[in-house]
């Protein structure tokens, strides 16, 4: 089962020590499903990561973050950033490519905890997912 995850996801799975979002990488990194990712998914991640405030407040140092982008990268599966994606979040226009970038993957689900992201337009294959739903899943 291939998914994308949007970066607050992965974000709050890596900072974490448990919840949803957390064992969704455990689960993941376990070989449980796949994840699709592209290069802005993962510069996300790694900007999040390395902001002041955050890295300050988990302590997070740059190489170790470095280090963990880097393995996000390896352990997905790899794919272009989707250009000019079709319009399908009217409350955040820059999530459309999470959005495009599911469907040119051909994922069964975008997990994210962004609620402009549940109320899309996204394509009918495409299931969009709340952390603890994807988890449900994986359990179930």
């Amino acid at each position: 089962m291939l998914v994308v995850l949007d970066a607050d996801v992965i974000i709050a799975g890596t900072l974490a020590p448990t919840g949803a979002c957390h064992d969704i990488l455990d689960s993941w990194l376990a070989g449980d499903f796949e994840v699709a990712a592209c290069p802005r998914l993962l510069w996300e991640v790694e900007k999040a990561l390395k902001h002041p405030r955050i890295a300050g407040k988990y302590q997070l140092d740059t190489s170790d973050v470095d280090s963990w982008v880097r393995r996000l990268g390896a352990e997905s599966s790899h794919y272009d950033d989707p250009q000019d994606p079709p319009p399908r979040v009217p409350d955040d226009p820059a999530d459309d490519y999470l959005i495009q970038l599911a469907v040119d993957s051909d994922a069964v689900a975008l997990v994210s905890r962004d609620r402009h992201l549940w109320h899309t337009s996204a394509p009918t294959q495409l299931e969009i997912l709340r952390p603890n739903e994807f988890v449900a899943r994986l359990r179930g």
